[in-house]
């Protein structure tokens, strides 16, 4: 493996010449409008009656509790789906997965979890979920979700930045594109085609699949137009 990640500082370097690569939430986070945190909990203490500083506390413990909970999630599953470890109190969470990947996902010989993957010519890297490898040299990428939010549009009718301006700001897309990238990178380094991908989203303890298009060609777009603003 080329690439080294650091999970303290969630940072990709190639293990050869040093050099950082751009994680790909990094990237997508750079086609958005930055969260005016300030503008909006200056509205909601108004609207609320509280202080600002209040509502700015609240966000950054329900951010981090979120985190936690995913990462405490993700953990978990890596564990039972590699070694078949499963944990005591959480058979609830493998029995659903196993449900939901009988429901979504086609007969396949291989899994492989939280898998690195990155591309040398655009200086992108990122871990993948969830490689299902069928038959025939293709591939489901697979990815988890326990974000309180998901929506499917923007409330506003914000879209992304060029060249991912058709897009609206919203979890759908932001994922559909999270897991076409990894699908992208995939491919280039194993030589095989990306068959389907697969939002599972776990909601009130139960995990619901979404299958998202892959969106090849504006990774490519997406890829070209980074690399171009580094010059």
């Amino acid at each position: 493996m080329k690439i080294i990640f650091d999970p303290e500082s969630h940072t990709y370097t190639h293990k050869d010449t040093g050099e950082k690569f751009v994680s790909v939430t990094t990237l997508l986070g750079k086609f958005k409008k930055p969260f005016d945190r300030d503008r909006h909990s200056a509205r909601v203490a108004e609207r609320e009656g509280v202080p600002q500083e209040m509502v700015l506390e609240l966000w950054e413990q329900e951010k981090n509790k979120a985190c936690d909970r995913g990462t405490a999630i993700h953990e978990l599953l890596e564990e039972y789906i590699k070694y078949g470890e499963t944990a005591d109190n959480y058979g609830w969470l493998f029995k659903s997965y196993d449900k939901a990947v009988e429901r979504h996902i086609d007969k396949f010989k291989d899994v492989l979890s939280e898998n690195l993957v990155y591309d040398e010519t655009f200086k992108v890297s990122g871990t993948a979920d969830l490689i299902y490898e069928h038959k025939g040299n293709e591939f489901t990428l697979g990815d988890f979700k326990t974000n309180k939010k998901f929506r499917f549009s923007s409330s506003f009718g914000e879209r992304m930045l060029k060249p991912l301006d058709h897009f609206q700001v919203c979890e759908f897309n932001t994922y559909a594109l999270q897991l076409s990238m990894y699908a992208y990178m995939y491919e280039k380094l194993s030589g095989k085609k990306c068959r389907k991908c697969i939002i599972f989203y776990l909601n009130d303890d139960r995990f619901s699949g979404y299958h998202v298009n892959y969106l090849k060609s504006d990774v490519e777009k997406l890829f070209k137009y980074y690399k171009l603003s580094q010059v």
